[in-house]
């Protein structure tokens, strides 16, 4: 059953005047009288009776005039539906992030969303880097906020504000009382350290700022995620970088303090077929300082 048919019929319905109805909807009346015959053909009955006193609705057009009505309101409301979804404005957005993204302005950009765009649903999940490239491509995910560089470059991705790097230290560390700290200051200390397959290129980044130093890092554990490395730094299992975002969640028995060369952590969205509400989205995160 065509829905701009059952249009016609709900305009002729109303003004019971084949004439009138045709030039409210920008038909002409020949084209209007042949969409009422086929809706007519359609359902098997006759809708209208015209004579030389006009035009009446029949039994059948008086039954079929509700149920008509309820049509074209639901073809409406799918085709607004439709919109929406298109613009991004409904759906659902499946969201991927690693525990240093939770760290950084990442939850007010999905609370700012969410008070934007209240009919898409949001979908959270945490995990590290890898695994959100590979969600990404299994099409389990939308969008992804991680670390670069890419292991799959075929993704897009967009830069975002990296994150520095602190160094977490026990609360009576020799070093604690300083407000800056260098490599060369961290000879010999026991050093914790997520394992290098996490994040293969931050790791190498920060050995190689120990040894610019004239130093070799002493890793005495590997700890993952960043949190669990603070917590092994409070029971005073060694030292540890963290990102500054984690470094605000305040934990009894450490303190932070700034090493300069220290490289920073470096963060990005990615995604792989962009779907309108992670566009929105994209729309919402911060942007790299240029």
């Amino acid at each position: 059953m065509d829905l701009r048919s059952v249009e016609c019929f709900l305009r002729v319905a109303q003004t019971l005047h084949f004439g009138r109805a045709a030039e409210e909807l920008h038909l002409s009346q020949p084209a209007l009288s042949q969409r009422i015959r086929t809706l007519e053909r359609d359902i098997g009955a006759r809708l209208f009776e015209r004579n030389r006193r006009g035009v009446r609705l029949t039994a059948a057009g008086h039954a079929f005039r509700p149920h008509a009505r309820a049509v074209v309101t639901q073809g409406e409301k799918a085709a607004d539906a439709a919109r929406r979804a298109a613009l991004g404005l409904q759906g659902r957005l499946r969201l991927g992030f690693t525990v240093i993204a939770s760290y950084t302005e990442l939850p007010q950009a999905i609370q700012a969303f969410r008070t934007a765009y209240p009919e898409v649903e949001v979908d959270l999940v945490e995990v590290n880097s890898p695994a959100l490239e590979e969600a990404l491509d299994r099409g389990e995910i939308d969008l992804a906020i991680l670390h670069p560089p890419l292991e799959r470059p075929h993704l897009h991705m967009r830069h975002l504000p990296a994150e520095p790097l602190v160094l977490a230290l026990p609360v009576g560390h020799r070093l604690a009382g300083r407000s800056a700290i260098s490599f060369s200051d961290l000879a010999d200390e026991p050093l914790l350290s997520a394992p290098r397959h996490v994040g293969p290129v931050l790791f190498d980044k920060v050995v190689a700022c120990f040894r610019a130093a004239g130093v070799e890092p002493r890793i005495v554990q590997e700890a993952t995620p960043v949190t669990t490395l603070a917590g092994l730094v409070a029971a005073g299992a060694g030292i540890g970088f963290v990102t500054r975002g984690v470094a605000t969640a305040t934990r009894p028995g450490v303190v932070y303090r700034t090493v300069p060369a220290a490289p920073t952590v470096p963060l990005a969205a990615a995604w792989s077929h962009p779907t309108p509400p992670a566009t929105r989205f994209l729309e919402i995160l911060p942007q790299q300082p240029t």
